[in-house]
C-alpha cells in the first residue's frame, strides 16, 4: 500500500507545473506595475510593502521590499506614494525567479540582451566610471545597459560583469537611472 501512495504522489509532482517565473518588462514586474499606487501594489502582491526604513528621511521618496521578507531581491522605489522602479539582484544568496518576455535573467548573457532588445546603450556601471585599481588580478568592470521603451519613457536596466547579467531594473525616467535612488 505504501508503494502504491508513493507512486501516486511522485507522479502528481511530476505533472504538478513548477511556479512560472515573474515577467518583467516596461510595465514592472509580475503583478506590480510602474505607477501603482503602494496600496495597489499590496493588493496585487497579496502581501504588504515594509515601510520606510529609518536610512530614507522622506515619506516623499524611499526604497522599500515585502514586510514578510519573502524575494528579498526585489526592491521597489516609491515616489510620492507611487512605485517608479523596481530592482531585481541576489540577496541573501537567493536568486528571485524573474525574467523578461525573452527568457533573460540573472545569468544570461549580453548577447542574450542584444538579441532581444536591439539597438541598446551601454557604458561603464556608474561606480566603475574610474579607471581599474592598479594590481587587482580579480578585477572585472561593471557595465549598464539600457533597454528603452518605443516611447522612451521607460528603461529596462541590465547591470552585467563578466558578460553576464547580475541585476536588472524596470522603472520610469530619470529614476531608474539614478545609482542611488531617493538619495
Amino acid at each position: 500500500m505504501r508503494r502504491v501512495t508513493f507512486s501516486i504522489l511522485a507522479a502528481l509532482m511530476l505533472v504538478t507545473p513548477a511556479r512560472a517565473a515573474e515577467v518583467l518588462s516596461w510595465q514592472g514586474v509580475g503583478p506590480v506595475q510602474l505607477g501603482m499606487t503602494v496600496h495597489a501594489a499590496e493588493r496585487a502582491l497579496g502581501k504588504k510593502l515594509a515601510p520606510r526604513d529609518l536610512a530614507f528621511t522622506s515619506d516623499e521618496c524611499y526604497v522599500t521590499g515585502r514586510a514578510d521578507k519573502v524575494d528579498p531581491g526585489i526592491t521597489y522605489v516609491i515616489e510620492n506614494g507611487k512605485i517608479t522602479v523596481i530592482s531585481v539582484f541576489r540577496s541573501d544568496g537567493q536568486t528571485p525567479d524573474v525574467l523578461d518576455k525573452h527568457r533573460a535573467g540573472i545569468g544570461s548573457t549580453e548577447e542574450d540582451i542584444r538579441s532581444a532588445y536591439g539597438q541598446v546603450k551601454k557604458a561603464r556601471g556608474f561606480y566603475d566610471r574610474g579607471e581599474p585599481p592598479e594590481n587587482d588580478p580579480a578585477y572585472v568592470p561593471e557595465f549598464w545597459i539600457e533597454a528603452d521603451s518605443p516611447d522612451s519613457k521607460r528603461t529596462i536596466l541590465f547591470i552585467t560583469q563578466a558578460g553576464k547579467i547580475t541585476s536588472m531594473t524596470t522603472g520610469l525616467k530619470p529614476m531608474v537611472l539614478e545609482a542611488e535612488p531617493c538619495h
